[in-house]
Order: structure tokens, then C-alpha cells, then sequence
């Protein structure tokens, strides 16, 4: 029931375009329905660049971009607030920034 509570917290946030904490951006990341995913590994170091499209509501996406560490003890670090996007008609499931 408390995650049900968090999860509505954190989309009522992402509607009204307000900032996430860095506890809520994890949270969002960890019970929430990825849809995408593109990783890029950064040259001789430990580290991933991640871009995660979550679906937070029907028909309702967000974009986090974010850094992954493999050491446990180098925490991840987040480039910026969830950007909304939407799913195209493309023959595959592209995202795009969300204009209103």
C-alpha cells in the first residue's frame, strides 16, 4: 500500500513538471515499467550511460538519463529530471520529447 501511495506521489509530481529528489528518480526507476532501454559503455572506465523510458500511466512515458557505476560504493548519478516523451508509429518503439 505504501508503494502504491509513493508511485501516485511520484506521477502527480511528473505531471505538474515538478523536480524529483534523487531518492524518488531511484524509486521511479526500480517500480516502474521500463519500456526502453539503451546503454552505452564508456571507454576504460567502470561506468554505463543508461537512457530508461518508464511508463508511469496509460500512455504516459518518461525519459531518465543517468549514470550506472559497477562499484557499489560510486553512487549513480542522474544528468537530469525525467523528460516526458511519447511512442511514435515508427515500425519500432522509438521516444521523443514530449511538446506541448
Amino acid at each position: 500500500m505504501a508503494i502504491d501511495n509513493r508511485k501516485e506521489r511520484i506521477v502527480e509530481k511528473l505531471i505538474n513538471e515538478e523536480d524529483l529528489t534523487r531518492s524518488e528518480i531511484i524509486f521511479l526507476l526500480e517500480n516502474f515499467k521500463e519500456v526502453s532501454k539503451q546503454e552505452i559503455h564508456e571507454n576504460y572506465t567502470y561506468h554505463t550511460i543508461t537512457v530508461s523510458i518508464l511508463e508511469v500511466g496509460e500512455d504516459l512515458y518518461y525519459e531518465v538519463a543517468w549514470r550506472f557505476s559497477r562499484w557499489k560504493h560510486i553512487p549513480h548519478e542522474f544528468y537530469s529530471q525525467p523528460i516526458r516523451v511519447k511512442k511514435t508509429q515508427d515500425k519500432i518503439d522509438v521516444y521523443i520529447p514530449y511538446d506541448d
